[in-house]
């Protein structure tokens, strides 16, 4: 009888239109949210932030660093800079008169002399207390002796003493010995503004790191070219890895090699013999958002 008396009074509603009746607190309420759905479709979204970092390094003369950076930059480096040239034209590059086209470079430098590097000294331990009593100078005993006094600075080179000229024992001692070696690139162009030739470059939080890390692999790679000689040729080597935050290379990779088995291999050694290097500053960590950096270097051989 329930089923029956609501299944009835349903059809009886239908058929005098009680069901078509809506209220006007539920009809204003159904505009209202119809409003909201199409505001929110038609609002334009943000537009997204260019986050992209320039991919390859060039080292910048510290004469043309400037504080801001350019609005475009194709490069990065440790400094600021912007295009120029002495005579400047209407032009998007600058004008370079070097003396090859393969490394983007606006210095010459000489090869640096290679020295390997080595790890960082470890603190002394503590002497021993020296005890009161005298004590001979039998073999095996300490005696106490004066100093020598400091040698007069030299050249670097050993002057018949038997003793090593001082060495770097750090990236950032490699870095601070020398500008990367090499001769500047040869490229038409001429910038709109005047002054020193110049890149268009953008400082990074890893600018500095990056110049340290190519110059201990540029060292590395001179000492085992003086080692090689017999085997130079002319070839162009190209190694892809990974550079982890805590300074490890992993995932080392050939990709391209004309120069023979041996060279290839000499490029290998001169980016892990250096390893692990220094971690990664706090500030170019959160830059890069990873842990880990795919990296390409590309070495040429004259």
């Amino acid at each position: 009888m329930v089923h029956l008396t609501i299944y009835g009074s349903w059809q009886l509603g239908k058929q005098l239109g009680w069901w078509n009746y809506h209220p006007d607190w539920l009809t204003r309420l159904t505009q209202k949210l119809a409003q909201a759905a199409n505001a929110r479709e038609k609002k334009p979204k943000p537009a997204a932030q260019d986050t992209t970092l320039p991919l390859t390094f060039v080292e910048i003369d510290p004469a043309t660093a400037t504080p801001e950076p350019p609005p475009d930059a194709k490069y990065y480096s440790s400094k600021n800079s912007k295009a120029a040239n002495p005579e400047p034209k209407n032009e998007l590059v600058p004008k370079v008169d070097g003396h090859q086209d393969k490394v983007v470079r606006l210095m010459d430098n000489e090869k640096p002399k290679p020295f390997p590097l080595q790890p960082s000294p470890t603190p002394p331990e503590p002497d021993p207390p020296v005890e009161s009593k005298p004590k001979s100078d039998a073999p095996g005993d300490l005696a106490l002796v004066r100093p020598a006094p400091p040698r007069p600075p030299t050249d670097g080179q050993d002057k018949g003493t038997g003793e090593q000229p001082d060495r770097p024992r750090r990236l950032s001692q490699v870095r601070d010995q020398a500008m990367l070696s090499g001769q500047k690139i040869r490229q038409a162009g001429g910038s709109r503004s005047p002054g020193h030739v110049s890149f268009d470059a953008k400082a990074t939080p890893f600018g500095d790191y990056d110049a340290a890390f190519i110059a201990a692999v540029e060292n590395c790679w001179h000492l085992l070219i003086e080692q090689h000689r017999g085997t130079q040729r002319s070839g162009k080597v190209v190694v892809d890895f990974r550079l982890s935050y805590d300074g490890r290379i992993t995932d080392m990779k050939v990709q391209e090699n004309d120069a023979g088995e041996i060279l290839g291999m000499l490029c290998e050694s001169a980016i892990l013999n250096p390893s692990p290097y220094p971690r990664w500053p706090a500030q170019m960590r959160q830059t890069i958002s990873s842990n880990t950096r795919e990296m390409r270097f590309t070495f040429w051989y004259n």
